[in-house]
């Protein structure tokens, strides 16, 4: 009986000392691009502005499973230098969704737009969107 006692006791050690995994670790943050109100199409990558038009809202809804710690915008214009244009970091109301709403003004040339989103455990992601100029 304390043999039986003794093999329960070290079966029951053994599972409880294994290493808990978290299934959200496994994820980094997310950007989706959008145009509209909402996410219609994850692979929005793209747009080209008609003539005279040389504004664009750049709207992207970045998600972690772990709570989001530093978002940063970035613009690259026609190969030339990245420009950090903006940076959030106060997510206390949705800690896992952020809407980026960033309205870029004098667009007069092809425009690469960089969204790095970093989680508290460290994980990057980064997406780029191009914005086009009809000639």
């Amino acid at each position: 009986m304390r043999n039986i006692f003794l093999i329960l006791a070290a079966v029951l050690l053994g599972f409880s000392s294994c290493k808990k995994d978290n299934f959200f670790d496994k994820f980094p943050p997310e950007v989706l691009y959008y145009r509209g109100t909402a996410v219609e199409n994850p692979d929005f990558v793209t747009t080209t502005l008609a003539t005279g038009v040389n504004t664009w809202t750049v709207k992207a809804r970045v998600s972690a499973p772990v709570k989001l710690k530093e978002i940063k915008l970035y613009k690259t214009v026609a190969g030339g230098p990245e420009e950090l244009l903006e940076t959030y970091n106060e997510f206390s109301l949705t800690p896992t969704v952020y809407n980026v709403n960033y309205a870029l003004t004098g667009i007069t040339t092809e425009t690469t737009v960089r969204i790095l989103a970093t989680d508290l455990d460290g994980k990057p992601t980064s997406r780029t969107f191009v914005i086009k100029v009809t000639p």
